[in-house]
């Protein structure tokens, strides 16, 4: 029915449609835009790369200075089993000739001068303990590893144990669980023969 003065009633206006179309275009728009996904993605997958790879490259670290240390030790007892060390004295430390003979004639990665090694014989497998050189109390070496040379004679059982420690590229990783200060851990080998029935011989 028209309204007084001629003019047609006006119809009520529904006012959430234009807001709620531009919420959905907005929506849309967000869902559309592509420019910073990448970013996104790389911020979320970088971290744990990172992560695996400190570990890849620490581990790496460790296996082979581990082998270039194990290599180090059969060069050492090789001469030890043979004679050919007690051969070669010179009338020099021979815990210094035999660091030579390890570090000597192929590559190593660690610190030769850093390296400490006990040789002890005996009569028999039972009697030979080589000493522990780490002192987990301390965090350190263990005062008496590294003064015990006893040249080995024929037909002996001798027990060779060498550690040094090597660089920690990060500190939250511990391989060895022998932390040596802040950024080192220690390496140890150990190796345990029986000499050829060689004559008495003097390593000094």
């Amino acid at each position: 029915m028209p309204a007084p003065g001629g003019s047609p009633a006006s119809l009520p206006r529904d006012r959430s449609t234009p807001l709620r179309a531009r919420l959905l275009g907005a929506g849309r728009g967000f869902a559309r835009a592509r420019s910073g996904a990448g970013a996104v993605e790389f911020a979320l997958l970088a971290v744990p790369f990172l992560l695996l790879l400190c570990v890849v490259v620490e581990a790496a670290m460790m296996t082979l200075s581990q082998q270039t240390l194990d290599s180090a030790v059969d060069r050492a007892t090789r001469a030890l089993r043979t004679g050919a060390f007690q051969d070669a004295a010179d009338g020099n430390d021979p815990a210094t000739r035999l660091r030579n003979v390890m570090c000597g004639s192929a590559a190593v990665l660690f610190r030769c001068q850093d390296l400490k090694l006990d040789v002890t014989r005996g009569a028999s497998f039972a009697v030979v303990r080589p000493a522990e050189p780490y002192d987990g109390r301390s965090k350190g070496w263990t005062q008496s590893f590294g003064s015990t040379f006893q040249c080995p004679q024929g037909g002996d059982i001798v027990a060779v144990r060498a550690a040094v420690p090597v660089l920690r590229l990060f500190n939250a990783l511990d391989f060895t669980r022998q932390p040596m200060g802040t950024n080192a851990q220690l390496i140890v080998t150990t190796a345990i023969f029986s000499t050829e029935p060689y004559s008495g011989k003097s390593c000094q």
